[in-house]
């Protein structure tokens, strides 16, 4: 006969197998189940920026940004320096000193010439006296008139002597004021040729001024290209400035560099876009006011199979793909050039035949592509 304690051991064991039984199927039925899928990976693609110029009729040279008022300075007077007061690139505002020379021994001449005129002032003082007092003399017939006459022409010479001392004083005052070198405008100092202890000969240049808020385009252009330069059109890619900016030619030299053989021109910006900084590079392009503007794209990038060749265009933040037409104008082993595209937009350079319009992909720039 079982007691109370030994079936209520019997109970708990059997509860403990049937755990186990369904814990075991559990078990099995997770390992059956299938895994959850991943997400395919989004494919890469090699994109290329659009470019648009003039293709074979467009040349290309090389030049800077430069302000259109920039003076050398320079001292109006030989010394030796004793002071630079201001470093490259540092903006100035007009009538600042911006250096010195020693002015010694140009106070001394003033001083002597100060000397001088006081003493010339002495002589008019009594040759005047002189004068006055022959002329009363003469009322009485105490001295002659040609006694008189001479003593006049003494006071008159003497009168002279004064005013020929007094502007050779103001020219060695104004001498000694140069030994300062004072900016003539407002303007960004870019060049300095001097250092304190340097001697220095008087218009020797020492200083670079600009004008900063006018900027333009410089560069050397060949003689075969000079004679046509006006009838050309001109613009510029430069760095650090994204989209190409239009031109206007000013100015051109009137005769060629002896050293280069070449002609200065100098181009206005039509506007001037913002961010833009003297004396970085630009790459002038110029070509014929009927030319076509185009773009040379990889040749992987054109599409094919259509009757109409067009290239894929990437929106690089959400990675979807647009076909756009374009027009065919030359095609090589490498390189094709097409129109109808904006400057700026990605086209995709590599494997566009393998692409469809439902895919999303990620831009990587080609390189070189910039």
């Amino acid at each position: 006969m079982i007691d109370s304690s030994d079936f209520r051991l019997m109970k708990l064991v059997h509860a403990l197998v049937w755990s186990g039984l369904v814990i075991s199927g559990l078990a099995v039925l997770t390992a059956c189940s299938p895994a959850a899928e991943k997400a395919p990976p989004i494919p890469a693609v090699y994109v290329t920026p659009v470019h648009n110029d003039h293709g074979e009729d467009m040349r290309i040279l090389s030049g800077a940004v430069r302000p259109r008022i920039e003076s050398d300075l320079a001292f109006r007077a030989g010394g030796k320096v004793t002071a630079r007061l201001v470093d490259l690139g540092q903006a100035v505002r007009a009538g600042q000193p911006l250096a010195r020379i020693d002015a010694a021994d140009y106070q001394l001449a003033a001083d002597a010439a100060a000397e001088q005129l006081r003493a010339a002032q002495v002589d008019a003082t009594q040759a005047a006296s002189d004068a006055a007092r022959f002329k009363r003399l003469l009322l009485d017939g105490s001295v002659g008139a040609a006694d008189h006459e001479r003593q006049q022409a003494r006071s008159d010479a003497a009168a002279a002597r004064v005013v020929q001392a007094e502007r050779q004083l103001e020219v060695l005052r104004n001498r000694a004021g140069y030994a300062v070198l004072t900016a003539p405008f407002d303007g960004v100092v870019t060049g300095l040729q001097i250092e304190v202890g340097q001697m220095v000969d008087e218009a020797q240049p020492v200083m670079v001024l600009a004008k900063p808020g006018e900027l333009e385009i410089v560069v050397d252009v060949p003689e075969a290209l000079a004679a046509g330069l006006r009838e050309k059109v001109a613009q510029a890619r430069i760095a650090g400035i994204p989209d190409l900016v239009k031109l206007k030619l000013r100015e051109l030299a009137p005769s060629a560099s002896a050293q280069t053989r070449t002609f200065r021109a100098r181009y206005a910006i039509a506007s001037p876009p913002p961010g833009l900084r003297m004396g970085v590079t630009a790459d002038v392009q110029l070509a014929g006011k009927d030319a076509t503007t185009s773009a040379e794209l990889p040749s992987g990038a054109l599409l094919t199979t259509n009757k109409t060749p067009s290239v894929w265009l990437v929106d690089d933040k959400a990675g979807t793909l647009t076909q756009q037409t374009v027009t065919l104008l030359s095609q090589s082993t490498d390189q094709v050039r097409v129109t109808g595209l904006p400057d700026g937009v990605l086209v995709v350079s590599a494997g566009a035949q393998k692409l469809d319009a439902g895919m999303k992909v990620q831009a990587v720039m080609r390189p070189g592509s910039l």
